[in-house]
């Protein structure tokens, strides 16, 4: 008797150990999914919030016009007139506007080498200007984008955020008259 009731412990010893072990592998994979999900969705998160952001309706205004009126100062002085008229004049196109700061961020010699010459900064404002709509925000990969100065640029996203070559674009794009306009954190620099 004593022989069938230690077997049977036994027995049921071993079954709770399998049960264990079986209810181990059956939550381990959910915790790993659940935590995995967790971080991916809070990688993902600012895209999304980034992505679905609206884009500002300014239709009233001009790409020269919509540029001034976000701040963006330097560029526009920069702008010459026959530049500024073109930009007004074409439709569906889609310009990266740097910042005051970016422009204060170019090392003077290169600021003045840029300034002095008009071919090379018109060459310099058409690298930032691409003849079609282009939505940063929702490129998953690199992807290249024409330009007016007949070279690419390279729009992507890097952790939460678009960018375009190295710089940053923020969320908010503006719908103006003839086109989009994207605020960037640097001046885009071709290859000359």
């Amino acid at each position: 008797m004593k022989s069938s009731n230690t077997q049977t412990r036994l027995v049921k010893r071993t079954i709770k150990k399998f049960q264990t072990i079986a209810l181990m592998l059956l939550v381990t994979p959910a915790l790993l999914v659940l935590s995995t999900s967790n971080a991916i969705a809070g990688w993902n998160s600012g895209y999304y919030a980034c992505k679905k952001t609206e884009i500002a309706d300014v239709s009233d205004l001009t790409i020269t016009e919509g540029a001034e009126a976000l701040g963006l100062n330097v560029l526009v002085s920069v702008i010459p007139p026959d530049v500024a008229e073109l930009l007004d004049s074409s439709e569906n196109i889609t310009v990266f506007a740097p910042t005051d700061e970016a422009f204060g961020n170019i090392p003077t010699d290169i600021l003045s080498a840029i300034a002095v010459n008009d071919e090379v900064l018109t060459t310099v404002l058409a690298y930032h200007v691409s003849p079609k709509l282009v939505d940063p925000r929702k490129v998953l990969y690199i992807r290249k984008v024409g330009t007016l100065a007949e070279q690419n640029l390279f729009v992507n996203r890097a952790r939460n955020a678009p960018k375009v070559n190295q710089s940053n674009v923020e969320c908010q794009g503006y719908r103006t008259a003839n086109g989009l306009v994207w605020v960037i954190d640097s001046v885009l620099l071709p290859q000359f």
